[in-house]
């Protein structure tokens, strides 16, 4: 074929990939929410707004304020790959101190400027004609809905943002107090108080230890057992949870930038290393395996041997999330506190009725039991054709292209999607890789006169089809109810949602270079490559060194 006439063409006056203004809506001010705000300082003509349900910055941590809520892994690793923070006071800090770390970077970033608080995004409805989305908000102190729009919607909210109760007959006749951990109230005294605590989670793992000495009684139903393990990089504390930097310690991180650097890699060296010990069947995990029960036995050698048994799990590691829980089995074993395994038949006013009748009279219930972590948005998103995403993963589940795209839903990306890296190791590179993955995107938007561009639905198919084939190869899908319902929408058999199916160095790697020939694009101009301008690059408009390639 040959080339289209000349004269149908008017060549633009503009040098080439001139960036066009463009807006951003961004979901959620917590971590990702922030680190897309770092982000944004470096971007040209993009507008953007963060629309952030709670009053502050933060999300899960602004939240999450349960007795011995902390990070189970060391606070070296749970900041962004771009900033270390010498001022961590202990090696597993706790949430206010992460909080504190994350507002002042949204402060330095800017975030506050762009950020509007108390307001919940309901909807989002794609337009096809006009190549933006039509967000819909409501004003959560006033109740007014309103409505912005923007070319592109990065979805932040992660999947730890909507809290959940458990499904159990009764449960909001009780008559004491009953609260949930992550919504848990800052005035709640526990001392001498009947507590029963359900589930046997991170976080309960976390509240048991912790109330253990002040409340009179404490009752902790954990139906299902759960691999406790040793500290996760435990050789850096010596002295557990309880580990502090030294003052001379910080006042080195502080002095030499190299060795904080240095320290940092090292952490997540440690991390990410343990990758190996989720393949089925491979001597990595049998090892782990070994280390993780051997431990839990000595932790629990006080305790009646039939029950022992009970708490160890008869399923490989890694097929429920591995948690380290420090003095949460010593607990179980002290006077006060009573671990059953019965499940709940329901809740009474007095108190908590099991499946074998035995009732169990408490002041207050603190239910211990996740998110939903269906990855279905919070809100109606309608994509391309009326595609509802809520509609169509209540049916297929949630899955997504690399974590970060959808069939149907053009310009939209996800941070923490489906299939992130949660338990593979370090998470913070993988936020910036998917941030920068949308980006690059974005880019694509502002400078190549691309109106709108969507993975196609075989790339998708086929992208899952491997993430499940993976999946049978490892731990994470083994015969377990998963950890927080995430891996496997809480079945034992079901289709594994949360993890990726690789280390994270293999998600990285696989994600950087974004394969452009898995997306459909559409043009705002007959030509695409309109973009090409005048024939003139910015370095010649500049003036800048034209014979930089040369290199020797």
């Amino acid at each position: 074929m040959g080339s289209l006439d000349a004269r149908d063409f008017v060549v633009r006056d503009q040098r080439l990939a001139t960036p066009r203004p463009i807006k951003v809506i961004v979901i959620g001010a917590g971590i990702s929410g922030i680190a897309f705000a770092y982000k944004a300082q470096f971007l040209e003509d993009v507008e953007y707004v963060i629309y952030e349900k709670n009053a502050d910055v933060g999300g899960t941590w602004l939240e999450s304020r349960y007795p011995g809520c902390s990070c189970d892994i060391p606070a070296h690793s749970y900041s962004y790959p771009w900033v270390g923070n010498p001022e961590w006071s202990k090696v597993y800090v706790g949430a206010e101190e992460i909080w504190d770390f994350y507002r002042k970077r949204a402060a330095e970033y800017g975030l506050y400027n762009h950020a509007k608080f108390n307001h919940r995004v309901i909807g989002a409805e794609w337009s096809e004609s006009s190549g933006r989305w039509t967000v819909k908000v409501e004003d959560t102190v006033s109740g007014e809905i309103s409505e912005d729009s923007a070319e592109v919607v990065i979805n932040c909210a992660g999947v730890l943002n909507r809290w959940k109760w458990p499904d159990i007959q009764g449960l909001h006749s009780f008559g004491g107090a009953l609260v949930h951990t992550g919504n848990y109230p800052q005035d709640l005294d526990l001392t001498g108080k009947r507590v029963a605590v359900i589930g046997a989670g991170s976080s309960a793992i976390q509240v048991v230890p912790t109330i253990q000495p002040i409340v009179k009684s404490l009752v902790n139903f954990a139906r299902s057992a759960t691999w406790i393990a040793p500290q996760f990089v435990g050789r850096l504390a010596p002295d557990g949870r309880a580990t502090t930097y030294t003052e001379e310690q910080k006042a080195k991180f502080r002095s030499d930038p190299e060795y904080l650097k240095q320290y940092r890699r090292e952490v997540d060296h440690e991390l990410n290393g343990r990758f190996p010990n989720f393949y089925k069947g491979s001597a990595a995990q049998k090892a782990s395996r070994d280390i993780i029960e051997n431990s839990m036995r000595d932790r629990l050698s006080k305790m009646d041997p039939t029950l022992r048994e009970k708490l160890i799990p008869d399923f490989d590691v890694g097929c429920r999330r591995v948690t380290p829980g420090e003095g949460y089995l010593e607990a179980l074993q002290e006077d006060n506190v009573e671990i059953v395994r019965t499940a709940i038949q329901n809740v009474t006013r007095d108190g908590v009725v099991t499946q074998d009748g035995m009732t169990y009279e408490v002041d207050v219930i603190i239910a211990a039991t996740g998110y939903d972590t269906s990855y279905v948005p919070a809100f109606q998103l309608v994509g391309r054709d009326g595609v509802d995403l809520g509609k169509r993963w209540a049916v297929t589940g949630a899955e997504a292209y690399f974590t970060c795209a959808v069939p149907d839903m053009p310009n939209y990306f996800m941070v923490v999607g489906p299939n992130t890296p949660i338990s593979n190791g370090s998470l913070m590179p993988s936020i910036e890789a998917q941030l920068d993955f949308a980006l690059s995107f974005v880019d694509k938007i502002q400078r190549q006169g691309v109106k709108s561009v969507v993975v196609n639905c075989e790339a998708n198919a086929e992208f899952n089809k491997y993430k499940d084939a993976v999946m049978e190869l490892l731990t994470f899908s083994g015969n377990c109810n998963s950890w927080w319902n995430r891996y496997k929408g809480g079945t034992s058999n079901g289709r594994i949602v949360g993890p990726w199916p690789g280390s994270v160095n293999h998600f990285l790697e696989s994600i950087r270079n974004p394969r452009l020939q898995d997306f459909e694009f559409t043009y705002l101009s007959s030509n695409r490559f309109a973009y090409l301008g005048n024939g003139l690059a910015l370095r010649d408009i500049k003036k800048e060194e034209l014979g930089w390639y040369i290199r020797a």
